[in-house]
């Protein structure tokens, strides 16, 4: 048997796969010969006629390599080029050509090597230090607000950098595989941590809502992939009391606030009341309506708001999608929002073609982070959704936003590349040495 392993694994290729692939043949060998072993047939030959129903080694190698090797997802590659491409373009009537093409192009082309470096790197390491990952990603993030520049009582950069933490909770969540309730409510403490760590690296309350949301939905997907235990009611009843409690006592303080005046309900009340608040907060909302309703489907619209909205809002609340509309038209807002949502669907595709759980954890924490901010960045680009800095894939400007979505990228092109190659667990969980002990009845 060993011998046939040996000669059909040779024909792979991919070292990565051979163990999987051998590990499943021998699985499958033992159980043929423990059948014949059981109508009477004594072992070696019960061995060799298992191995040899296999058939040719070098056949079946020669297929496996065909089918457990490594594969590249150009359509996301391309994708990634074509927004790239596009945010330049829409940043350039903001900043200017000269400082958009050598600043914000270097960082595009830093961006690309790291998801090169991110796509190379086998991602199983997640799945080994995700926890410490977790705790020198924070230690790297404190020390690092120190020195990074605020502006109107938040750091922009660090609010995309916490996006990072999304992530390495899939790595985090691995680890604590079958582990029962005792892992559900690690995956609960260490998501109101984040939220806690969050509220203190960026002060940005829709940053902190759509990460913890990510980290709530990641736990509850591990639960129904049953990779906590078998309680998946229980567990996912849990989660959902976790949450709801302090959702409830959020809903109850913005209540009780509603009449202080304080920042958030304002923004909130201007957003439901715009003619009311027009003069104040609800200003921006006026101005998105009259650029949207003056566009004209190909060149430069006649808002009487759009060389304004330019010089004071766009730089720092991420509206470039909008003033590229009033630049260029909405033939430039519908090719974007169709690039978008390739992006968010392609992303979809490789979590829902994922076997393997620390894929599937991984692919969906890059998806979700995708997938929000697309979303929000979207909805506020067109006034439906509440004034917030917002920081959109491939549109936002700055060496912060390329970074992080080039990790994304990259983990998602790595997820995807050893698609085939994992066929069970990762290599990783697998123990290095092996002893087969057997008795036998003389």
């Amino acid at each position: 048997m060993e011998e046939f392993i040996k000669i059909l694994t040779e024909q792979m290729r991919c070292a990565k796969a051979r163990d999987s692939v051998a590990r499943e043949l021998t699985n499958h060998i033992i159980d043929q010969t423990e059948v014949y072993e059981q109508s009477g047939m004594e072992n070696d030959k019960a061995v060799a006629k298992a191995v040899h129903e296999m058939g040719d080694p070098v056949e079946i190698g020669v297929s496996m390599d065909r089918i457990h090797r490594p594969q590249t997802d150009w359509r996301m590659i391309l994708l990634m080029f074509a927004l790239s491409i596009a945010g330049l373009f829409c940043m350039m009537p903001i900043y200017g050509v000269e400082r958009v093409l050598f600043r914000q192009g270097l960082f595009m082309l830093v961006g690309f090597a790291v998801t090169a470096v991110i796509y190379f790197i086998d991602y199983s390491i997640i799945g080994r230090v995700g926890a410490a990952a977790y705790i020198i990603v924070t230690i790297l993030f404190i020390i690092g607000k120190h020195y990074m520049t605020v502006l109107n009582g938040r750091i922009p950069a660090m609010s995309i950098l916490v996006y990072l933490y999304v992530p390495i909770f899939a790595g985090v969540l691995y680890q604590m595989r079958m582990r029962g309730y005792g892992a559900v409510f690690i995956g609960l403490v260490v998501c109101g941590a984040t939220c806690l760590a969050m509220n203190y690296l960026s002060a940005t309350f829709w940053v902190i809502v759509n990460i913890g949301g990510s980290m709530i939905v990641m736990l509850l997907a591990a639960i129904q992939k049953g990779m906590f235990g078998k309680c998946k009611k229980r567990m996912t009843a849990i989660v959902a009391a976790a949450v709801i409690l302090p959702l409830i006592v959020f809903v109850w303080n913005i209540s009780a606030s509603w009449s202080a005046g304080s920042f958030r309900v304002m923004r909130l009340k201007a957003f439901l009341n715009r003619e009311q608040y027009k003069e104040d907060a609800g200003y921006i909302y006026n101005v998105i309506a009259d650029i949207l309703r003056n566009a004209k489907f190909v060149g430069s619209g006649s808002s009487e708001y759009g060389v304004k909205l330019g010089v004071d809002v766009v730089r720092d609340n991420g509206l470039a999608p909008l003033f590229s509309i009033y630049t260029y038209g909405m033939i430039v807002g519908i090719l974007l929002l169709i690039l978008l949502a390739a992006l968010v669907l392609r992303a979809v595709k490789i979590v829902y073609s994922q076997k393997n759980q620390l894929g599937f954890l991984v692919s969906m924490a890059c998806m979700m982070v995708i997938f929000l901010n697309c979303l929000e960045g979207t909805l506020v680009n067109v006034g439906l959704f509440p004034f917030t800095n917002i920081s959109m894939p491939f549109l936002a400007y700055g060496g912060s936003a390329s970074f992080v979505y080039a990790v994304l990228i990259g983990l998602l092109l790595g997820v995807h590349r050893y698609e085939k190659v994992y066929t069970e667990e990762t290599y990783a969980d697998q123990p290095r040495w092996r002893m087969n002990l057997r008795i036998e009845k003389r």
